[in-house]
């Protein structure tokens, strides 16, 4: 209990400063949680026989959120799709040097699902934070998946199967319908406070861009929440990780936001502004 107090302690107001203030430090933040991530996948898949290759696959997985900041920046002539390219040949060509064909589909499949799934979709916080507000954007979209995963939680304990038998999905038996709607009516409610009572997006949205966006990203939040657990119980695995010292790894924290981040981007991009 008191590592779990102490890692939010210092965990919570080290990351908003990090969301808020972009630029290198949220460059450096992504690089760790994508390796961290990426590690803790790739350790996950041996549980069922995989011999995913980790040094190469964190190695295009760091790639990713470098060449987009860089990209961005204006001082890199390259992007992430051509990194993409480069990193399937190379992971496939690695794959043949090495000879065998047993396992070879399992391997390599991890190999680039463990790059393509949290480093590519991570990466998004990249693209967001040069955005118009883009680091306000980011941490308001974490504490809507906090505020979500909260309350489908605190929700689904009170009334869960109350109204509705069934569980929400196999994967995760524990997880109620109500939970899920009571995760996603707290996250419009805690959207338009964040924005129409403190204006802390400091730009003029529309009730209903917010609606949308609000109800998008906490019905996404729980998929990635689902994803993960998925993920984890082919892997037979409780969690995916020990470093956060009672949290669990860090995809663990990370999972609904690694999904919430690129839809979120999408949205930002092509609805809001």
């Amino acid at each position: 209990m008191l590592s779990r107090i102490g890692v939010a302690l210092i965990g919570i107001p080290l990351v908003v400063y990090i969301l808020l203030t972009g630029g290198y430090p949220l460059l450096i933040f992504t690089n760790i949680i994508i390796a961290i991530g990426t590690y803790e996948y790739y350790k996950m898949s041996e549980n069922i026989g995989a011999a995913p290759y980790k040094y190469l696959g964190i190695f295009f997985a760091l790639l990713i959120p470098n060449v987009l900041f860089f990209a961005n920046s204006g001082k890199l002539p390259i992007n992430s799709s051509e990194v993409i390219s480069i990193m399937t040949l190379a992971v496939i060509g690695l794959g043949v040097f090495k000879g065998k064909t047993e396992d070879s589909n399992k391997n390599i499949g991890v190999t680039l699902l463990g790059i393509l799934y949290i480093s590519l979709l991570f990466s998004h916080i990249i693209s967001i934070s040069f955005l118009p507000n883009g680091g306000r954007w980011i941490l308001t979209m974490q504490i809507m998946v906090w505020v979500c995963d909260s309350f489908a939680y605190f929700v689904g304990m009170s009334i869960g199967r109350k109204f509705f038998k069934g569980g929400l999905s196999h994967i995760s038996p524990k997880k109620s319908i109500e939970g899920s709607v009571g995760g996603i009516i707290f996250t419009i409610i805690s959207l338009y406070i964040i924005q129409k009572i403190f204006n802390f997006l400091g730009t003029d949205i529309s009730i209903i861009k917010l609606l949308i966006f609000a109800l998008i990203v906490s019905f996404t939040a729980q998929i990635g929440d689902l994803g993960e657990s998925m993920f984890k119980r082919d892997f037979q695995v409780k969690d995916s990780g020990k470093i956060l010292k009672g949290h669990g790894g860090v995809l663990d924290r990370f999972d609904s936001l690694i999904f919430v981040l690129p839809v979120g981007y999408y949205i930002l991009k092509y609805i809001v502004y």
